[in-house]
């Protein structure tokens, strides 16, 4: 399993935190006082989050919102992705995983409901 194809622990923590819970593959688990590890199921986990992947989050995601549309950029070291026009931003996020950025911008978009 690539840990690069899924989110972080912290970007699953924040998902579930904001009470968005999606259908996934992979989890983090702690089992007794382990540290938090990449797994495919959850069985025997004292604790878990999913781990969703990019197309996880994608699919959640309006694809338009007013006449902004769904964007994603890849730069050097970071990705941008957002609602964006010809002109400007409605809003976007950038982070060094796109799976977390998506994560932080579905966030926004349930908590905002633009």
């Amino acid at each position: 399993m690539n840990i690069k194809n899924y989110a972080s622990f912290e970007a699953s923590k924040r998902l579930v935190d904001a009470g968005i819970v999606l259908e996934t593959e992979a989890y983090w688990i702690r089992v007794a006082n382990s540290p938090m590890m990449l797994v495919d199921n959850r069985h025997g986990a004292d604790e878990y989050y999913p781990a969703t992947s990019m197309t996880d989050v994608w699919r959640e995601l309006p694809q338009l919102i007013h006449k902004y549309q769904l964007t994603i950029k890849g730069e050097v070291s970071n990705a941008l992705v957002g609602y964006s026009s010809r002109e400007d931003w409605l809003y976007y996020v950038r982070d060094s995983n796109p799976t977390d950025a998506l994560i932080d911008l579905l966030i926004w978009v349930r908590m905002e409901k633009p």
